[in-house]
């Protein structure tokens, strides 16, 4: 099997992953992994794939929701959200990250930045849709939007690098290195 396919295969495996896991956590109130799915696939895949994980993951979870289709400025904010976060992961994956307390660093930084994109961009598509005003908006859901902030980053600081670890190993000899894109 040559190197397209397989990691055409990965997306489809990351894509997969992060839907079931969104579907798997969406009676959780803010608590999710979808976000550290979508930058793992970043981290070990390139930017490209990691953009591309996180449009496909958002799109299909957003438009599939348990809880309804989401509006479309709503659909946008997640979409492109998502689609930031894999580039991120792309991105940091670049470097020689290890995991050192400065490596766990950044991924809680990752996790804490993505997390705030995805807050501030889905907060702004409600102001638009919905009419409200931002005060009112913060003083429905500023319980929720904290509550997934700590919770993503605490995820990318302990869970993520785990993860990566196991599967670095794994994946690195199945995904292709191309002039700059590292896996």
């Amino acid at each position: 099997m040559n190197s397209i396919v397989k990691k055409i295969s990965l997306l489809g495996v990351f894509v997969s992953l992060g839907v079931t896991l969104g579907y798997g956590f969406s009676y959780i109130p803010n608590i999710e992994l979808v976000t550290a799915t979508v930058f793992i696939s970043g981290f070990l895949l390139g930017i490209r794939a990691g953009f591309l994980v996180g449009l496909l993951t958002e799109s299909i979870y957003s438009l599939f929701n348990p809880y309804g289709a989401a509006a479309p400025p709503l659909f946008i904010a997640q979409v492109v959200s998502m689609s930031i976060t894999g580039m991120m992961g792309g991105i940091i994956g670049k470097g020689n990250m290890g995991f050192k307390k400065r490596d766990l660093i950044i991924f809680g930084l990752a996790g804490l930045v993505s997390t705030l994109i995805f807050a501030s961009l889905t907060t702004l598509s409600f102001l638009i849709f919905t009419g409200l005003s931002l005060k009112k908006l913060l003083g429905i859901g500023l319980g929720f939007y904290i509550t997934h902030i700590v919770s993503n980053t605490i995820i990318f600081i302990l869970i993520v690098p785990l993860i990566l670890k196991v599967l670095r190993k794994r994946i690195s000899p199945f995904t292709p290195t191309t002039a700059g894109e590292t896996p």
